[in-house]
């Protein structure tokens, strides 16, 4: 792949859509990169899907490597191809939040299965501490999203005390 250096935000996503639409592993992903549009925004922190359009911080898109991008645009385009906020609407009602966080768990472990020698994508590192930057826990492995939400919510209103919250952000 090319090099962060010189390139905006903007096109080295337009090259990964390219070079992902270019590989065995992901070809067949390619129709996904069509759906929607595809923006780089200076308000966002990371980046989002409304299910359709994907949107990527980009203060956030250029800190990370090729490889670590690439898993960010599979990681968004994964939640267009599972459908995740029509599919788990009820969860998102009940928690946005943590119905967010169940889905990333279920997506990362496919993503990290999928290129697991990271040749063409890799989990982004927080370069200060080397750790992985978003949700990933083997415990959920062959899980769905809503039976990690259901692992996820016990486990609140445990650290709650029963405390249902405010439903998130």
């Amino acid at each position: 792949m090319l090099t962060k250096t010189k390139l905006s935000a903007e096109k080295r996503i337009e090259l990964i859509h390219v070079s992902l639409m270019r590989h065995k592993k992901f070809a067949l992903f390619a129709g996904l990169f069509m759906v929607g549009s595809t923006s780089v925004t200076d308000t966002s922190v990371t980046a989002y899907t409304n299910g359709r359009d994907a949107r990527y911080g980009r203060a956030f898109a250029d800190s990370l490597r090729d490889k670590e991008l690439a898993f960010l645009v599979m990681h968004e385009n994964m939640h267009k191809c599972y459908r995740h906020l029509t599919t788990w609407r009820s969860l998102y009602e009940i928690d946005r939040r943590l119905a967010n966080a169940a889905c990333d768990y279920v997506i990362n472990l496919m993503l990290v299965d999928m290129d697991p020698e990271e040749e063409v994508i890799a989990f982004p590192l927080d370069p200060k501490t080397g750790k992985r930057m978003g949700l990933y826990d083997e415990r959920f492995r062959g899980m769905d999203a809503k039976q990690v939400f259901d692992i996820l919510r016990e486990e609140q209103e445990e650290d709650d005390g029963g405390d249902q919250g405010d439903g998130g952000d």
